[in-house]
């Protein structure tokens, strides 16, 4: 994670395959192939409670590894939102990301 106040970097999994997740859902690999070959999966916009006018930062990175779908992104400062995202996750009040 970056300097207290500036944007906060994370990475992690955003989907782990082979697992059933919270929604019931088992994810094979492979799953997010095309889209990811669409997006070349750089640009994607980080979304505060799925909300699509809530941007709070963005994705730089996301592949599937053999573990599952890996994302690395950024959390802005810009707005009070993202500042009160990127606070929780320094804090480790935030220790998971939906998809």
């Amino acid at each position: 994670m970056s300097a207290q106040g500036g944007p906060v970097r994370f990475a992690g999994y955003a989907a782990i395959f082979n697992r059933l997740d919270q929604g019931g859902d088992i994810i094979a690999p492979g799953a997010f192939a095309a889209s990811l070959s669409r997006s070349g999966g750089r640009g994607l916009p980080l979304l505060w409670q799925h909300r699509a006018g809530a941007v709070i930062g963005h994705i730089e990175r996301v592949e599937e590894d053999v573990r599952g779908l890996r994302v690395i992104g950024s959390i802005s400062a810009a707005d009070a939102t993202g500042r009160q995202a990127g606070a929780m996750l320094r804090a480790a009040r935030c220790r998971s990301v939906t998809g």
